[in-house]
C-alpha cells in the first residue's frame, strides 16, 4: 500500500475516518493529509484505513494524528507510514507530541525526547500540557544515538 496525499478538495474520506475515531481532530487546510487506502476490488468502495498529517508551524513540521483503523492495528501500517515519510522528516525541524506509550515506536524512527524546541512549538506542546494532556515532546534526528 502506499500512502496518498489528499489535496484539500477531497479529504471527506479523512474527515469521516477521524470523526469516526478521533472525534477532536480538527483538520486544517495548511496541513497535508495522508492516508492508506484498504486494496479496492470491483465491488468495493476504497475505505481509509489509516492516516497522518503534517502541519506546518513557521519554518517547522509537527507531525499528527497518525491514526490506524481498530481493524487493521498490529499489522505493521504505521511502520509503513514512518518508513514512506522519512525521506521529508528534516533534521531537528519535525517535531511530535507522543502519547508516552508510543514513544518507543517513534524512536525505532529516528525521533527523539527533546526540550531544545522552537518557541511555535513549544507554545503549542505547552498549550496541549495546560490542558492535562501526558504528552512527550520529540524531534527527528538523523544523527547517531
Amino acid at each position: 500500500m502506499k500512502l496518498c496525499w489528499l489535496n484539500t478538495d477531497n479529504r471527506s474520506e479523512a474527515y469521516i475516518f477521524y470523526k469516526r475515531f478521533l472525534p477532536y481532530a480538527r483538520l486544517s487546510k495548511k496541513e497535508q493529509v495522508g492516508v492508506l487506502f484498504t486494496l479496492k476490488n470491483e465491488d468495493e468502495r476504497q475505505e481509509v484505513i489509516a492516516a497522518i498529517r503534517l502541519r506546518p508551524i513557521g519554518s517547522f513540521t509537527l507531525l499528527t494524528g497518525m491514526l490506524v483503523h481498530p481493524d487493521y492495528r498490529e499489522q505493521g501500517l504505521a511502520h509503513q507510514i514512518m518508513a514512506s515519510l522519512a525521506g521529508i522528516f528534516e533534521n531537528n525541524k519535525t517535531f511530535l507530541f507522543s502519547l508516552p506509550s508510543l514513544t518507543r515506536f517513534y524512536q525505532q524512527h529516528q525521533f527523539i525526547q527533546t526540550e531544545d524546541v522552537p518557541n511555535d512549538i513549544l507554545q503549542l506542546f505547552s498549550k496541549y500540557q495546560r490542558q492535562g494532556k501526558e504528552l512527550v515532546l520529540m524531534k527527528f534526528s538523523d544523527e547517531i544515538q
